[in-house]
């Protein structure tokens, strides 16, 4: 037994000796440089293509089985450009040779430089390597019962690289069916050593230049993948991606940006996890972690995402666009957002929704189902806003009248965007303002189906008083039209038209009703066709601005050449109760019904106000009923019981008023007179005349 196992050891010593000697004289007696031209005729007889190798070939064996390969050229597909299809300066693969023998493949750093491929489409859509990529013939089929090597069994599980360094490359693809061209130049890759289950660190660094859309800049890589062992999970730690790309479609021309991530996917599970997200960009902070499933199907991801504090006008301006004029220039200033998110190919739902602006937070949930016909839901929260600070400054220049939009065909409302709406939702408010106004406790439900857009109910507690409202609108006809039915219960006037106008020309409490139609596109036109009906009602106020009862003092002492009283009660008219109903009818209001008590007078009114003239003429009668101290009767009480005519007309923005005295002193002259006739009559025993001598009169 000895003695075999000295012959064995020979033998395999021999063979060593016999493969070293191999591997030394081999390169020496054989010149692969010499078979050129047959490695030329083989690849144009199987492609087609013309293969030219300018620079020598170098060769060795042991210990590693070595090729270096100088300048080599492919020519182009017939019909293309002819510049060369492919291209290189210099390849470098060496393998180690006795781990062979082990059935294992353990390489040196694979050296690739220069390589440029240029990718081409003509106009007919035909690539210039369809020939290569052997389109449209079928590959044999193994043979059934042939055992296929399983994935992971020698050469993967055997599988060593010292690592890939590729230097000075590019890809060029001229599409011309597109009209497109696109380019990677200065492309440089450099990977640590390659293993199954080892992390390799990878570093790559591009220029991409596209033409159509236009875009260029450089882009940056490092990280460390590693492949698990049996092939099925692939790992990417400490990821980044830098870019600096400037093109017309870019926000702002130009974007910068950084990307940080840690990912695993498991090709067998097909699942994804993001972990450590760190997007920074136009002035953005962006971090979270993404989870996903069956992502090699029908993907489904959910993760939460964060956007630190930010300042708005900084993002607007990273945008390209200009920072918009506002009334408080504080605003626009801080904004941060966090939400977290479950989406698939067709939907999305954001959950537990953070975002603030200045002084506001908006809390709630939002869900965006079908996105090729997208069904809106949502729960919003908003605890304060100020609209009025984000609105425009008031121009200095007067404002265009709505007749000019009209003119121009101005369209307030998007038809066809409102008539594909399907939205179902609802936002509450805790204290609003807009347009001046304040409320609080604001609650809104909207649904938007069908071309039917319908906020109801709608609440709102507002100047000690509520709100309540049902709006309709709908857009499924020729003309949008807008239904109102709205409610005011107990709302403090005076404080209201302060806020809205700045002067509280009329206080008291009010209660209001209105259900109103109208129909259009522009505010002329739901002016000229504004109908429904009007209830209104103002309890213990007073219409400051004028003193009715010094106003018929001052009238009567002109008429009568006395001088004017002087004046010391406030300037308003005070009352107990103003009433009235009205009809609109096509922009028309029209009023019949108007009642007003005060402690002195009793008041009536009829008349129209034009809303798309924007103009008034109203009569208004005031009968004296008492010379209370309160509303300074003295010096009118001889005009009690008589109208006083009041003639309201003009525009809105310039109201003229005229009282018409003259008519009521001859009343009260002639029934002072009747009275005085009455009393002589009476002493005389001629009483039963009195009725007769008031026919005198009329």
């Amino acid at each position: 037994m000895g003695k075999l196992l000295r012959v064995i050891a020979y033998a395999l010593g021999g063979l060593l000796l016999l493969l070293v000697a191999a591997a030394i004289i081999l390169p020496l007696v054989v010149d692969p440089n010499d078979f050129k031209d047959e490695i030329s005729q083989a690849v144009e007889s199987k492609t087609g293509r013309v293969l030219t190798i300018e620079g020598d070939i170098g060769l060795s064996v042991f210990p590693w089985l070595g090729l270096e390969i100088g300048p080599t050229s492919l020519s182009n597909a017939p019909g293309f450009s002819a510049a060369p299809f492919a291209g290189m300066d210099e390849v470098q693969v060496r393998i180690k040779l006795l781990p062979l023998l082990r059935k294992e493949l353990e390489m040196d750093t694979v050296v690739l430089k220069g390589l440029q491929v240029s990718l081409e489409t003509d106009a007919q859509g035909k690539t210039n390597w369809e020939d290569l990529a052997g389109a449209g013939v079928p590959a044999e089929p193994a043979p059934a019962d042939e055992k296929q090597p399983s994935a992971g069994e020698m050469t993967l599980a055997g599988l060593a690289i010292g690592g890939v360094e590729i230097t000075d490359a590019g890809v060029i693809w001229d599409d011309q069916q597109a009209a497109a061209r696109y380019e990677i130049s200065g492309l440089n890759l450099l990977t640590g050593a390659i293993a199954p289950g080892q992390a390799v660190p990878v570093e790559l660094e591009l220029l991409v230049d596209s033409a159509q859309p236009r875009l260029s800049g450089p882009l940056a890589f490092a990280g460390t993948i590693a492949l698990s062992a049996d092939g099925q999970t692939v790992t990417l730690t400490e990821a980044n991606l830098e870019t600096d790309l400037a093109g017309d479609t870019l926000p702002g021309g130009q974007l910068k940006s950084e990307l940080g991530f840690n990912t695993s996917l498991n090709l067998e599970a097909q699942t994804l996890a993001v972990s450590d997200l760190v997007l920074k960009a136009l002035g953005l902070q962006l971090e979270g972690q993404l989870n996903g499933t069956a992502v090699l199907g029908d993907a489904a991801f959910d993760g939460e995402i964060r956007i630190g504090e930010f300042n708005p006008r900084d993002v607007i301006q990273a945008l390209g666009q200009p920072v918009p004029e506002v009334s408080d220039p504080e605003v626009l200033s801080r904004a941060e957002a966090a939400l977290q998110l479950a989406a698939t190919k067709d939907s999305v739902s954001l959950s537990n929704i953070q975002l603030k602006l200045d002084d506001s937070t908006v809390k709630g949930e939002l869900k965006v189902a079908n996105f090729a016909k997208p069904a809106i839901r949502f729960g919003l929260h908003l605890d304060q806003i100020d609209v009025d600070r984000y609105l425009p400054p008031q121009s200095e220049q007067p404002p265009v009248p709505p007749t000019t939009a009209a003119a121009a065909g101005a369209q307030m409302i998007p038809v066809e965007t409102l008539r594909a709406l399907d939205v179902d939702g609802e936002l509450t408010i805790d204290q609003l303002k807009a347009a001046q106004l304040r409320s609080s406790d604001i609650r809104m439900k909207l649904v938007a189906r069908g071309g039917v857009v319908r906020v109801h109910p709608a609440s709102a507690s507002m100047y000690q008083g509520k709100y309540q409202g049902d709006i309709k609108l709908d857009v499924r006809g020729k003309q949008p039209k807008i239904s109102m039915n709205e409610t005011l219960a107990a709302v403090q006037v005076g404080p209201l038209l302060k806020d809205l106008t700045g002067k509280d020309s009329l206080t008291g409490k009010t209660e209001a009703k209105a259900t109103l139609v109208t129909s259009g596109q522009t505010p002329d036109d739901f002016k000229k066709t504004l109908n429904g009906k009007i209830a209104f009602a103002f309890t213990d106020g007073a219409v400051k601005g004028f003193n009715l009862a010094a106003m018929i003092r001052k009238a009567q002492a002109q008429i009568s050449g006395q001088p004017a009283p002087a004046e010391t009660e406030p300037n308003q008219t005070d009352f107990s109760e103003i009433t009235g109903t009205a009809s609109v009818i096509n922009g028309i209001v029209q009023n019949r019904d108007l009642m007003a008590k005060s402690p002195l007078l009793r008041v009536e009114g009829t008349g129209d106000v034009d809303l798309p003239q924007e103009s008034l003429d109203y009569l208004v009668t005031a009968k004296v009923v008492g010379s209370l101290e309160g509303q300074s009767g003295k010096g009118i009480t001889d005009l009690k019981g008589v109208p006083i005519p009041v003639q309201l007309s003009g525009t809105f923005a310039e109201p003229k008023y005229k009282i018409r005295l003259d008519k009521a002193l001859k009343e009260s002259a002639e029934k002072k007179v009747q009275k005085k006739l009455g009393k002589e009559l009476e002493k005389r025993g001629l009483g039963d005349q009195v009725d007769q001598l008031k026919g005198l009169f009329r």
